[in-house]
């Protein structure tokens, strides 16, 4: 692999100051670097690298850490001052490719030769969004939004501001397919209706789910399933009860359940919830009320990790409900802006929880190596 920029390891492990688990930030500059979101998945070189977006020489790029040496490599030549491009960090499983948007177009990026093809554009009066690849690689899934700004003011990274707005406004908004050799896009499904995190089953080629964005007391559901040979939604778990929020779902590695967690704020709990993508075997259990958790991962019910206030936490099943949520390590850092949130992720091999945090003053990037046994870490303190 070629590289625009070569940097020395910024790599340093400590033990964590409550939980006494090893913890190694892999970042350490002078400017933001962070993981995706929780549901795309940046390792890539069967797991010996990780892609991460970096703020480096008042620059936005690509960037990839080779974990085992530290060694980090640039991967875009975007210029100081220049564009922002956004990339998605979703590694596509046949080839080392990933996807991203800049000025409304969606680009593919060869992780080796570090060549860019133009994919997609979406017509005049809509903002295109997402990017994650689906199973077989062979396309990669957007949505396309009406583009509101002549009429709402909004800033979703800056702690959600104009998200309520949008909501209300019902903009037309599209699913679509898009060749990831040829590009060109095929639109399969439209509704009035915020839609956001459209996500690809990591194993069923022609599955992805989608939900409908805004305030999650507020919309009218959430979680859709989507068969790409159909293209007709079906509802995955309907809210029970009127105010119930449910939200953060994520396929489990094994492609075919999804993740989610639901809140009752009226009643004060909490739980964490699984179910079978043709929604059967649905599987809820207790867990620490709202606000924690907030963002949540797992590779199945087992153990399951969050990051609200201070802490990245652990939960494990233990058949009934879950125990006392365990701090695994500290973050400390803020939810202001969104792409400093932790969001953590488990490591394919549930060894490691990858997770960000900005209490250096900079967002890094972190790794902390998960005990054979949970149940050792300290409790969680109210």
């Amino acid at each position: 692999m070629k590289a625009y920029q070569v940097y020395p390891s910024e790599k340093r492990t400590y033990r964590d100051r409550v939980s006494g688990a090893s913890v190694t930030q892999l970042t350490n500059y002078l400017g933001h670097s962070n993981h995706a979101y929780f549901t795309n998945n940046g390792w890539w070189d069967e797991g010996r690298r990780l892609l991460f977006c970096g703020d480096r020489e008042n620059a936005s790029n690509l960037f990839s850490v080779e974990i085992e040496s530290g060694e980090i490599s640039r991967l875009t030549d975007f210029p100081a001052g220049g564009p922002h491009p956004h990339f998605t960090n979703d590694v596509n499983p046949a080839r080392p490719e990933i996807y991203y948007t800049l000025d409304n177009r969606l680009y593919a990026l060869d992780l080796v030769t570090l060549e860019s093809r133009f994919l997609y554009e979406p017509k005049p009066g809509f903002n295109l969004h997402g990017g994650l690849v689906g199973a077989d690689g062979k396309y990669t899934y957007v949505t396309l939004m009406e583009d509101l700004s002549g009429r709402i003011y909004a800033d979703l990274n800056a702690s959600y501001v104009g998200m309520e707005d949008i909501f209300r406004a019902a903009p037309d908004c599209r699913i679509v397919r898009v060749d990831t050799e040829n590009g060109g896009g095929e639109e399969l499904w439209q509704e009035n209706c915020w839609i956001g995190h459209v996500n690809p089953s990591p194993t069923r080629p022609t599955l992805l789910t989608f939900c409908h964005e805004g305030p999650w007391n507020l919309v009218d559901h959430r979680i859709w399933v989507l068969d790409t040979e159909t293209c007709r939604p079906v509802k995955l778990r309907p809210r029970q009860v009127e105010g119930e929020m449910v939200g953060h779902e994520y396929w489990y590695a094994d492609g075919v359940r999804v993740g989610y967690q639901v809140h009752r704020l009226d009643e004060g709990r909490s739980w964490f919830g699984v179910v079978n993508c043709d929604g059967s075997g649905q599987t809820e259990a207790p867990c620490i009320p709202f606000p924690s958790p907030d963002h949540i991962h797992s590779n199945d019910f087992r153990l399951i990790v969050s990051d609200s206030g201070s802490t990245i936490k652990l939960y494990r099943y233990n058949g009934t409900d879950f125990d006392e949520a365990r701090v695994l390590c500290m973050h400390d850092g803020s939810f202001f802006y969104g792409s400093h949130h932790p969001h953590p992720r488990f490591t394919a091999d549930g060894k490691q929880v990858l997770f960000n945090s900005n209490v250096s003053g900079y967002c890094q990037l972190y790794l902390a190596d998960v005990p054979e046994d949970v149940r050792a870490l300290p409790k969680v303190r109210p």
